[in-house]
């Protein structure tokens, strides 16, 4: 073979040996394509388990494996509730991850307020979490129209600014960092004329780690 050319007996099917040559050239890059697709995926490979829920609703260790036989390596959790994540605890939960050699990053805590933020950050710092992420204006302050199914956020900006700057702290102080996850809404000026992304920024403490995602699409 010459020139990465299938020799042309396989093609007129002169040679019985020479098809069974061709087959195992053929299986060889398939292979090959596929040792490429996994590498690649360990370069790009985070997956926010959100996009997953149903599946992770219904059979957690299932889907995680499904996950890692594709090829990812890292992924943010979206499922925890009542000191669990997808129904285990956190070091159960880690325990199950790194059986499949998935990498905990992130995980969405939209359920936190100051009187249970101590012990959810504690649980995520145990399920070897490196980011707590708020994904949406906590302790209330979120807001949806179902009728327009429209996010926004109340106008009551400096408080939930303050509720991130004692989140940071708590979270820089447990060795976490603390990321919030914006959308569309914290772009546009709010009732008293104040554009909530740029007020976070300029009030927030980077002593507390607060970050800010910059998703600039408008969720489905």
């Amino acid at each position: 073979m010459q020139s990465g050319k299938i020799k042309p007996y396989f093609y007129v099917n002169h040679y019985k040996y020479g098809i069974m040559k061709a087959l195992k050239h053929l299986t060889f890059m398939v292979i090959l394509l596929f040792s490429f697709y996994a590498n690649s995926q360990e370069k790009f490979g985070g997956l926010a388990l959100y996009t997953l829920r149903d599946d992770m609703a219904k059979d957690v260790k299932g889907t995680l494996e499904n996950v890692a036989a594709l090829g990812y390596e890292y992924v943010e959790a979206a499922g925890y509730a009542d000191g669990k994540f997808y129904g285990m605890g956190p070091t159960e939960f880690k325990a199950l991850l790194e059986s499949l050699g998935l990498k905990p990053v992130s995980s969405h805590n939209s359920t936190v307020t100051l009187e249970n933020a101590d012990q959810m950050i504690a649980d995520v710092k145990a399920a070897g979490f490196e980011y707590f992420v708020i994904p949406i204006p906590p302790m209330g302050h979120f807001t949806y129209d179902a009728a327009t199914r429209t996010m926004g956020m109340s106008d009551d900006i400096e408080l939930v600014t303050e509720a991130l700057n004692i989140l940071g702290k708590k979270c820089h102080d447990s060795g976490l960092k603390l990321l919030y996850h914006n959308h569309d809404f914290e772009f546009k000026p709010n009732a008293k004329g104040i554009v909530p992304i740029e007020y976070f920024l300029e009030n927030t403490s980077p002593n507390g780690s607060v970050l800010g995602g910059y998703s600039r699409h408008k969720p489905h």
